[in-house]
């Protein structure tokens, strides 16, 4: 990217841009410094640096502090300037563990100076985070991904329509418009989540929640629709912008699809359950009855039986079935006889039997199957 400069330790910050690092962490050093050790498994980065010194191989890349004349803002590299900060001075950390001060005290390098890649601005460095934590080998953890995109975005030319910005990010890091916007709009929704207190939901919070389940839900274009991340005009799916206007969400639905997905009941259980049960889900708010039998209590299960997904499903499993049942005609001439598999034979001719009639009495008449 650059040459590499040796700078002071002294002189190289935490940067308080940083996506990995929550909200309610405040943006002093000391704050930063303490969470990035409390929360990171940071003990076996120190012990590696330590035991075998700082690898010139691998630079930080800093932008320079306008807050701080002289400073650097590492923008790549937190942990591991956190990890040297805390061998010098574990005292640095609150509550520093009895391994992190044994690491200190047996600390044999000086790291007095490290070795740091400086860009002009931030935007210089992001396209390299991009290739690294978002498409790359040292993948961040979701909710982290989509602030860095959000970053991203903010970057490109505001002028353009947000399609269009969607599209210079996804070429940025080499991703897909469609995966760009399906974060901004989850990041969204995840803004309101949070400025509601998660609802009050009982261990929810920005560490807690899980952040993939929100953007895979919001894939789907019904439950984006049922939330306002995409529009319904005249039958179709239209998208809406939310990460540029925030007014098209419903507050309401967001508060009911947060806590379909992550309020748990005495069992330890929420109401969608296992994420493929998003697919019901989406079909079920898309069905104004079977939407109102959920609000009421109903299982997921049971609000689904009265969507039109349904026979959709049924159709699917006749033609699986179908599929085998042929496969196994073309079998039976060749195998001996076996009682098991005669009895299993005589249950699907049951089966088939009452599937048929039943069919034949919704068709109204017709009953010779």
């Amino acid at each position: 990217m650059s040459d590499v400069r040796m700078i002071d330790l002294d002189d190289l910050v935490l940067d308080d841009e940083n996506p990995r690092l929550p909200n309610s962490v405040n943006r002093s050093q000391e704050e930063m410094i303490d969470y990035i050790a409390t929360s990171t498994s940071l003990e076996d980065l120190m012990s590696a640096i330590s035991q075998n010194g700082f690898f010139n191989g691998e630079p930080l890349i800093a932008i320079p502090d306008a807050n701080a004349k002289g400073k650097f803002k590492i923008v790549e590299g937190n942990r591991r300037l956190t990890s040297v900060k805390l061998i010098l001075d574990p005292s640095l950390c609150s509550k520093p563990s009895s391994r992190m001060k044994q690491i200190s005290a047996d600390n044999k390098h000086k790291f007095d100076k490290l070795p740091v890649i400086v860009k002009d601005k931030r935007e210089d460095v992001l396209p390299y985070l991009g290739f690294r934590h978002i498409t790359g080998i040292k993948q961040w953890e979701p909710l982290s991904k989509a602030r860095y995109i959000e970053q991203l975005f903010n970057y490109t030319n505001k002028k353009l329509k947000p399609s269009e910005r969607y599209s210079e990010v996804a070429k940025i890091i080499g991703s897909r418009r469609d995966h760009i916007k399906r974060n901004l709009d989850a990041l969204a929704v995840y803004k309101k989540i949070e400025d509601e207190d998660f609802y009050d939901i009982d261990g929810l919070d920005e560490k807690s929640i899980k952040f993939a389940v929100l953007s895979t839900a919001l894939a789907d274009e019904k439950l984006g629709a049922f939330v306002g991340v995409d529009d319904v005009i005249d039958g179709e799916y239209v998208s809406s912008n939310p990460i540029v206007d925030p007014s098209s969400l419903k507050k309401d639905r967001i508060k009911e699809l947060t806590q379909w997905l992550y309020l748990k009941d005495k069992d330890g259980n929420t109401k969608v359950g296992e994420s493929r049960n998003l697919r019901q889900l989406a079909a079920v708010v898309n069905n104004t009855r079977a939407l109102q039998q959920f609000r009421d209590g109903a299982a997921l299960t049971v609000a689904y039986q009265l969507t039109s997904d349904l026979s959709d499903d049924f159709l699917e499993l006749l033609y699986q079935a179908e599929t085998l049942m042929i496969e196994a005609a073309g079998m039976v001439a060749n195998v001996e006889f076996n009682s098991s598999a005669y009895d299993v034979a005589k249950r699907i001719n049951k089966n088939i039997k009452m599937i048929g009639k039943e069919l034949a009495e919704k068709e109204r008449g017709d009953d010779d199957f």
